[in-house]
C-alpha cells in the first residue's frame, strides 16, 4: 500500500469513527415545483452527511418505496437527494480526499448497494478528470428517474463502502397542459411528496382534474331537499349541473312542489294539519264571505 493510500485510510478511519451513524437526513415531505432551476451542492466528504441505515436515518419512517431492498441492510451513504428536472448538481470534494485520484461513476442500483465498480466502463465516469475541488454534474446524468453514483479509485480503501456514494432522484412535473399554460390552471399548486416520483397538481376546491381545469358545480350543494347533483359539461367548456329530484320536488334546484288537477299538497299553518284541511277551510271562508255579502246587498235593495 502506498503512503498516500495509508494517509487516506487513516483519515477515513478517523472520520468514520466520529461521524458514522450520527447523521439523520432531513427531508422536506412536500415540495412545490419552482419555475427556475435550483443549484444543489453536495459535499463529497465522510463528515457531517453520512447516514447508515436507509430506513432509520436516511429516509422518512420507511415511506420511500424506491429502496425496499435495503430493508434491514446497513448501507452507509451520503443523504439521498431529490431534485426536479433541470436543477443543477454540484459536487464539492473534501481536501483530505484529494491525495489520490478518485472519480464518480454511474452504476446500477445493485452495484450501488454492493459498491461494485466496472473498471472498463469509463463512459460511466461522471468527470473526465479526478475529483478535485468543485465539479458540476453534466445534465446527461440527471435525466428523469433515480441515479446511483459511487466513488471509484485505482487503489486504496473502498471509500464507497464507508459512505461516499449518493443516489439522486430526478422528478418531472405534470402540472401544465402546454408549456404556455399556467401551472394547475391557476387553481392549485404543483407539488410532490417525498415518496412520489413526479410533481402533480393539488387543486383548490371546487376545482379538480389533472390540471385543475374542471369546476365542481355541485360543490356548494345547489340541489335542495336531498336532491342528487350531477356535474355536466356543456358546449364551449361551460360547466353546469343537473339535479335528480326526489318526489314531490322538481325544478332546476329541486325547490318546487309537484301539483296537478288530481293531486295537490297543502302547506298548512301551524295549528292545522292534514292534506286537505287548509283548503277546505279556505273554501268555507270564501263561501261565507260571498253569502254575507249577498245578504247585505239584498237588504240594501229592499230598503231602497
Amino acid at each position: 500500500m502506498t503512503n498516500k493510500s495509508i494517509i487516506i485510510l487513516i483519515l477515513v478511519v478517523l472520520h468514520s469513527s466520529f461521524t458514522n451513524g450520527k447523521t439523520t437526513c432531513k427531508w422536506q415531505l412536500v415540495q412545490e415545483w419552482h419555475p427556475q432551476p435550483s443549484t444543489y451542492v453536495v459535499n463529497w466528504t465522510l463528515t457531517d452527511n453520512i447516514c447508515t441505515n436507509f430506513y432509520r436515518d436516511c429516509s422518512v419512517l420507511g415511506i420511500n418505496t424506491e429502496m425496499n431492498i435495503l430493508l434491514n441492510q446497513v448501507v452507509p451513504q451520503i443523504c439521498p437527494l431529490q431534485i426536479q428536472l433541470g436543477d443543477i448538481l454540484v459536487i464539492s470534494s473534501d481536501p483530505s480526499l484529494q491525495f489520490s485520484k478518485i472519480n464518480l461513476m454511474n452504476v446500477s442500483e445493485a452495484s450501488f448497494i454492493d459498491c461494485v465498480q466496472n473498471t472498463t466502463a469509463e463512459d460511466q465516469l461522471l468527470f473526465g478528470c479526478k475529483l478535485k475541488g468543485i465539479h458540476t454534474v453534466n445534465p446527461q446524468w440527471l435525466s428523469v428517474g433515480t441515479h446511483y453514483f459511487i466513488t471509484v479509485m485505482a487503489s486504496g480503501p473502498s471509500l464507497c463502502e464507508l459512505g461516499l456514494r449518493l443516489n439522486v432522484t430526478v422528478k418531472q412535473q405534470f402540472c401544465q397542459e402546454s408549456l404556455s399554460s399556467e401551472f394547475c390552471s391557476g387553481h392549485g399548486k404543483c407539488l410532490s411528496e417525498v415518496w412520489k416520483k413526479t410533481y402533480s397538481c393539488h387543486c383548490q376546491t371546487p376545482f379538480y382534474g389533472k390540471y385543475c381545469q374542471e369546476y365542481d358545480t355541485c360543490y356548494f350543494g345547489p340541489c335542495k331537499n336531498n336532491g342528487s347533483c350531477i356535474n355536466k359539461r356543456e358546449k364551449l367548456g361551460k360547466e353546469d349541473y343537473e339535479c335528480i329530484c326526489h318526489p314531490p320536488f322538481t325544478g332546476k334546484n329541486s325547490l318546487f312542489l309537484i301539483t296537478n288537477s288530481n293531486s295537490f299538497i297543502c302547506e298548512c299553518d301551524e295549528q292545522f294539519t292534514g292534506k286537505k284541511f287548509k283548503h277546505m277551510y279556505m273554501f268555507i271562508y270564501i263561501f261565507m264571505f260571498i253569502y254575507i255579502d249577498t245578504k247585505i246587498n239584498f237588504a240594501l235593495i229592499i230598503s231602497n
